[in-house]
């Protein structure tokens, strides 16, 4: 069983985590003066732009197996002894990417900052999006792992499609899947979590339980999971 497609209120934050950015933007270590100030800068009109929106749906892990969602050792490993789960779509709008374009005329770091700002925002919507379906899930006496999105190990980024179809994303959240896979807007991410009636040893959130560790890209680049 695929469940219906469902809307995730999501509130725009207070503010974009710049220290997160100022990593995307390839800072090592503690950011500088000037790359705080120009992420700082950027962030005002990208934080403007933004329209968070979310989509979810509940589902048996095996129905999505056999939809051809799940292809992969991965996440397949991700999902063990998760009966269920949860397939999660989140984006930032088309506003963002708009900005990211007007920031980048004529200023080269702006639009790299702007670039790093969004994928910072997006994670942030996404880490919101999990807390609300955590708290869902607890309602129901029940246990979500992290998330892990299409690309991530050798779950292949080709079932962004059938994700979003899923999902009904074009008409939910304003969310394409290009013919090359990627998503449009840009800032935006899809996942999914496992769900379990008891807590899943080794599959809580976070870096230190993901089945991925070392051979993570993002963790390579002294990042976390998010949308690029």
């Amino acid at each position: 069983m695929i469940g219906a497609p469902q809307p995730l209120v999501l509130a725009k934050p207070a503010a974009i985590d710049t220290a997160q950015a100022a990593r995307y933007f390839g800072a090592r270590g503690e950011p500088d003066d000037r790359t705080m100030t120009l992420l700082e800068t950027c962030a005002m009109p990208l934080l403007a732009a933004a329209t968070p929106r979310a989509v979810w749906l509940e589902a048996d892990t095996a129905a999505l197996a056999e939809a051809g969602i799940l292809r992969g050792g991965d996440v397949m490993k991700h999902l063990e002894n998760c009966p269920q789960a949860v397939l999660l779509a989140v984006t930032l709008g088309p506003g963002v990417d708009a900005q990211i374009r007007r920031a980048g005329v004529g200023d080269i770091a702006a639009g790299v900052a702007s670039d790093a700002l969004g994928s910072a925002l997006a994670e942030q919507a996404a880490d919101a999006a999990e807390a609300e379906l955590r708290q869902w899930a607890a309602k129901e006496g029940k246990y979500l792992t992290g998330r892990f999105s299409p690309g991530y190990g050798d779950w292949d980024i080709a079932v962004q499609p059938l994700v979003a179809n899923a999902l009904d994303t074009v008409r939910r959240a304003g969310l394409c899947v290009t013919d090359t896979n990627l998503m449009t807007p840009r800032k935006s991410v899809t996942a999914v979590l496992g769900l379990s009636s008891h807590p899943v040893k080794g599959k809580l959130a976070g870096c230190g339980h993901c089945v991925l560790r070392t051979r993570c890209e993002y963790r390579k680049r002294g990042k976390t999971c998010a949308s690029e």
